[in-house]
C-alpha cells in the first residue's frame, strides 16, 4: 500500500502550508489533489491514510478531493499524441513502443481550505 508514503508527504505538506498561513487559521476543513494515473492510487486507501495521518492536526476531519488526471504521451514514431492505457505503454497510430510520457505523472497538493478565525 503505497498510498501511506504518498499521504505521509502529502499531510506533511499541507501542514507546512498551514503553519505558513497568515494570518493564522483555526483549522483545514478541505484539501485538493492532483495525481497522475501513473502513481496508480487507489482513491480509498489514500483517504484512509489520509484519516489516520491526520489525527490529532489541525487537519483531522478534513476533507480529501482526489482529482486523478490522465496517462498521456507522444509516439516518437509517428508523431500521435493522446491517452495511453497502462500497463502497455504502446502507440495507438502505429503501435510502435517509442512513448515519450507527457500528463500522468504529477502529484501535488492543489489547494486548501480553511477555517479562518
Amino acid at each position: 500500500m503505497h498510498e501511506l508514503s504518498i499521504c505521509r508527504g502529502l499531510v506533511d505538506a499541507v501542514l507546512e502550508e498551514f503553519r505558513r498561513l497568515e494570518p493564522p487559521a483555526v483549522r483545514i476543513t478541505r484539501i485538493h489533489v492532483v495525481a497522475g494515473r501513473l502513481h496508480q492510487i487507489v482513491p480509498d486507501f489514500l483517504r484512509s491514510a489520509y484519516e489516520v495521518l491526520t489525527r490529532d492536526t489541525p487537519a483531522e476531519g478534513s476533507e480529501l478531493e482526489l482529482e486523478i488526471l490522465p496517462l498521456t504521451g507522444r509516439c516518437r514514431a509517428c508523431g500521435w499524441e493522446g491517452e495511453i492505457e497502462p500497463p502497455v505503454f504502446r502507440c495507438a497510430g502505429c503501435e510502435a513502443f517509442a512513448i515519450e510520457l507527457g500528463g500522468g505523472k504529477e502529484l501535488a497538493l492543489d489547494r486548501m481550505e480553511v477555517e479562518e478565525r
